[in-house]
């Protein structure tokens, strides 16, 4: 089975939070299973981009090829505690193609670098960068134009098949449009949920896991009558995503995400806790979601 597993960019921040998700995916590596593993770059691009002068696309580049050695030393560290031989691995910096015209160059809502303060964020947005309050404070929004075609997606079919473990669009991939016959890079980071979608359709994986900080998707979430949503289906969960029970910037990203792979493929999808990666491989204490 080919399992694409998601590692959130906020979780990854806290090296703590690694715990035994190594160990977890090194055992469904050895029951056979074809993996690859995607990651998040929110806090991490954004704090890059308040230290240099660069174009988002080059920045992810860098986050991407940076936290991608960090996945292969941490997976290879964990091989060698179990005396095991050290898997192939290889990172994959990845172009994803974008919509030149989406909406999101106009409006931006993908919420990177570190959580702030009012005072903070006002000082932010008087040098001209889009801030939002969220539910946990202040961070600043770039666009996040939908992904629209994975462009190494071949390089990666042929690592999976000499049984590489595949890390791959990382912070969403590397923006890019096409006009003219040429390539040029997008300002803006894409989401990597619903590139981790993508590429799981793409290449026809038969799961997909999101790893997070939380357990899954809880209803009416930051209330006292806040619940896990453990099984639903493709239906129920969309209805809930219509009702606003999800924050956009946050969990709505990875309810659609599920939802554009389930409804695409018929195989179900799991947003889970990176700390509890063995049980949400096993569909235990996460939100589950059936076609």
């Amino acid at each position: 089975m080919l399992y694409v597993i998601a590692l959130g960019g906020n979780a990854l921040a806290d090296g703590r939070a690694f715990g035994r998700m190594y160990d977890s995916i090194l055992r469904l590596r050895d029951k056979g299973n074809k993996i690859i593993l995607t990651h998040g770059n929110g806090p991490q691009v954004g704090e890059l981009a308040l230290l240099e002068n660069k174009g988002l696309a080059v920045l992810t580049a860098q986050t991407e090829a940076e936290i991608g050695l960090g996945i292969e030393n941490g997976l290879a560290a964990a091989s060698a505690r179990a005396g095991a031989k050290s898997p192939r691995i290889a990172t994959v910096l990845t172009r994803v193609l974008v919509n030149p015209r989406d909406k999101e160059f106009r409006s931006p809502s993908k919420p990177i670098g570190p959580f702030m303060g009012a005072s903070e964020a006002r000082k932010l947005a008087s040098r001209g960068f889009s801030v939002r309050k969220l539910i946990h404070g202040y961070r600043r929004v770039v666009p996040s134009p939908r992904p629209r075609e994975i462009l190494e997606s071949g390089l990666m079919r042929l690592l999976l098949r000499d049984r590489y473990v595949v890390i791959a669009a990382g912070g969403g991939g590397i923006a890019v449009t096409r006009g003219n016959g040429r390539l040029a890079y997008a300002n803006a980071v894409l989401d990597k949920d619903l590139t981790s979608a993508l590429l799981a359709t793409t290449l026809r994986a038969d799961r997909l896991f999101i790893l997070t900080d939380v357990d899954g998707a809880f209803l009416d979430f930051g209330t006292k009558h806040s619940a896990l949503l453990t099984r639903t289906t493709a239906e129920a969960l969309q209805s809930y995503a219509s009702e606003g029970q999800f924050e956009k910037g946050s969990m709505l990203p990875k309810v659609e995400a599920c939802l554009e792979f389930v409804q695409s493929t018929g195989r179900p999808a799991v947003i889970g806790n990176l700390q509890k990666a063995e049980d949400a491989f096993k569909f235990k204490d996460a939100t589950v979601v059936y076609p």
